[in-house]
């Protein structure tokens, strides 16, 4: 077989004998369920009512910050980018070697 023909083959998802290979592994797709979550997470966190946040005027000049200005402003989006990093590991993450019997 010429190598382009061979090329084609391992481009198209085979190998060199004709078997065929996922991109992505069950231990991939979890982990994008794990990411998937902690976005989830982070967009409900960010949710809810936001007249805190604008109609004092103290937060902003060193008054008191509620708790849910912080969850709002600082801590639901580290917690989506966070989800956004898991994702893109799970995307990344190539599956373990194995030696498979011939």
């Amino acid at each position: 077989m010429s190598k382009k023909k061979e090329h084609d083959k391992s481009a198209a998802g085979t190998d060199s004998r004709g078997s065929h290979h996922m991109a992505f592994t069950s231990d991939n797709y979890r982990w994008m369920l794990i990411g998937l979550g902690v976005i989830i997470l982070g967009f409900i966190l960010m949710a809810g009512k936001t007249d805190d946040l604008f109609d004092n005027g103290e937060i902003f000049r060193g008054g008191d910050v509620s708790f849910s200005t912080k969850m709002k402003v600082t801590v639901a989006p580290i917690v989506v980018l966070l989800g956004f990093c898991v994702e893109v590991y799970a995307i990344l993450k190539s599956p373990k070697e194995t030696d498979e019997p011939s």
